[in-house]
């Protein structure tokens, strides 16, 4: 008998610890009224208010509030301008943070070729013999000297470490000869597809290069567990999740997540979840958790090659964290020849000789049309939304073709399927997404940072002013959102803004004037339709009673200054639920 008691005694014991530990939580922004504000809701009315009651971590109520108890919380904003918070609908947050430790060898911080190999044996005298070195950012565009290195290159500069180089774009990478070996590759190993591959040389040696996403898998795989360590993992990720945040980011959509294992689903959950789960606490007091802090929501596509993570019934409830669809590839990128165009890429240094792309190349489609078929139907019977990737003219018009033969218009418009970057989509088929009720997200940082080169050497002057026909989707009402493609470019919701305005680029040339659109219409392809996108419409993107209470307090308002400064206004603070994220939090 005291057996038994002794036992009840520490079962109790111990769920009185769980509860100590699940009770306590980050400190919450108590009731609060903002006053004297400039308030833009992007409601129906694109109402401005100056006045907003946040109870609970919603919307009480916004414009005229005229008594208020005493003990509630006051904050005067002395005319400082207050917007939703901005929704990135298209990001990488697992390959944002498997970065953020990497060597920065891209364009925006070394200007030549002899800049960046410099650099980089700098670096490498720092490393231990037969540490992994992973860099970012190989770009020839930005960069208009590099010269792209081989392996023998590679193995001459790294001859005792595993060496692997990144591409801005994100589809191309290098490693040497260890690097390869390390991953059990060699010049016998059968490629993934004809598609995506270990390019070898005319006698069959590997180059180093490594093409497209699915060659690049093994080295992936390995590189998530030995290179990112359980505590790196959390480090990169919380970092990752403030600098979203300090630009004014308070949802973020990882479309395709890039991990081997179920894991980091757990880290992003606890971090975003309105509440955490049973054991997390605990788990966080013995540090193999971080603390929980307000941070933005999260949710997840996963990969079509990563389906073991998917759960087998849609979640019901993602308004802070889930999984909410399934993201596919149907073409590539530009910057590879592996986007998939009706007409030729243009022959000229560029193209051939730094980006390798043949002679009379329009790239091809990743997958077949009946395997497409087959996978749209599959999984939106089930009920997820599907995100495709698809930058081409051809590789629009085929999807799209394959959405119309399908001829499910009423469970697409519940389902809302997505097309991604649509760099080269034409009005036409704008328009056909229109009818099926298929909605874009526009990869826009193509225009400011490659456009000229765009014209000039890849695609021409024609296609390169066709290109990003935002104003004719917004012509039409149909709903699209705005994206950097972090960490392709920094998610830095006004820059696309201001681009999306001027067709401008970072040279100053105008590409398709006549497709910019006007201020509003850019606020809410980051705000309230990128949540319809996401089928949270009535949850988040705009400031209405009801509403969860995530906004951003900036340092001008984006209405009244020139179109030119849009892109250098401040985000002073952050709130999702209420609650502010600390940029520069100290655990």
């Amino acid at each position: 008998m005291k057996k038994s008691w002794l036992i009840i005694i520490i079962l109790f014991t111990f769920i009185l610890i769980c509860s100590f530990f699940i009770q306590k939580d980050y400190e919450k922004t108590p009731e609060t009224i903002y006053i004297n504000g400039n308030i833009i809701t992007l409601d129906s009315e694109n109402s401005i208010a100056s006045r907003m009651h946040v109870k609970d971590g919603k919307i009480f109520s916004i414009g005229k509030i005229k008594e208020y108890p005493k003990e509630i919380k006051v904050i005067d904003l002395k005319g400082a301008t207050i917007l939703p918070g901005f929704i990135d609908s298209h990001s990488h947050v697992a390959l944002s943070s498997f970065l953020d430790a990497m060597i920065d060898l891209s364009g925006f911080t070394h200007k030549s070729n002899e800049e960046i190999w410099t650099y980089l044996a700098q670096q490498l005298k720092n490393k231990k013999e037969g540490e992994w070195i992973v860099c970012k950012g190989i770009d020839p565009i930005l960069v208009e000297d590099l010269k792209i290195p081989n392996i023998h290159f590679l193995d001459s500069i790294s001859p005792k470490n595993p060496i692997l180089l990144i591409s801005q774009s994100l589809h191309n990478y290098w490693g040497n000869t260890l690097a390869f070996k390390e991953v059990g590759i060699n010049k016998n190993t059968k490629n993934p597809s004809k598609n995506s591959y270990y390019e070898k040389d005319t006698l069959g040696e590997l180059t180093g290069a490594i093409i497209e996403q699915k060659a690049f898998l093994k080295f992936s795989d390995h590189l998530n567990k030995s290179f990112l360590n359980s505590k790196n993992l959390i480090k990169y990720t919380v970092s990752t999740f403030r600098k979203y945040a300090e630009n004014g980011n308070t949802t973020i959509v990882s479309a395709g997540i890039s991990i081997s294992d179920k894991k980091p689903l757990r880290l992003y959950e606890h971090l975003s979840s309105e509440k955490t789960g049973f054991t997390n606490p605990l788990l966080s007091s013995l540090s193999f958790l971080p603390k929980r802090q307000a941070l933005p929501r999260h949710l997840l596509y996963i990969r079509h090659d990563r389906l073991f993570m998917l759960p087998e019934t849609k979640p019901l409830n993602t308004d802070f964290y889930g999984i909410i669809g399934i993201k596919h590839w149907y073409d590539g990128s530009p910057y590879t020849g592996s986007m998939y165009l009706k007409e030729p890429y243009l022959n000229s240094d560029l193209s051939i000789s730094k980006l390798h792309i043949k002679e009379g190349h329009t790239g091809k489609p990743l997958i077949q049309k009946q395997e497409l078929t087959n996978f749209i139907n599959t999984y939106s019977k089930k009920g997820w939304q599907i995100a495709i990737h698809t930058q081409g003219d051809k590789a629009v018009e085929d999807v799209l073709n394959v959405y119309e033969k399908i001829n499910k218009k009423d469970l697409f418009t519940k389902l809302r399927p997505r097309l991604e970057h649509c760099l080269l989509s034409s009005t036409e088929s704008i328009e056909k997404m229109k009818k099926l009720n298929i909605t874009p997200s526009f990869h826009i940082n193509h225009l400011y940072y490659y456009g000229q080169k765009l014209n000039d050497d890849i695609i021409g002057s024609d296609r390169s002013n066709a290109m990003l026909p935002i104003r004719h989707a917004d012509s039409l009402n149909l709903k699209f959102s705005l994206h950097a493609d972090q960490p392709m470019f920094e998610s830095n919701p006004f820059r696309l803004i201001q681009t999306a305005i001027e067709r401008k680029t970072k040279e100053g040339d105008y590409l398709g004037k006549k497709h910019s659109i006007n201020i509003l219409s850019a606020l809410k392809a980051m705000t309230i339709n990128a949540a319809w996108q996401l089928h949270k419409e009535d949850k988040i993107g705009s400031l209405e009673k009801g509403k969860y209470a995530d906004f951003i307090i900036v340092d001008k308002n984006p209405l009244t200054i020139n179109t030119s400064d849009l892109s250098n206004i401040k985000i002073l603070n952050t709130f999702v639920n209420g609650n502010e994220v600390l940029f520069q939090r100290v655990d």
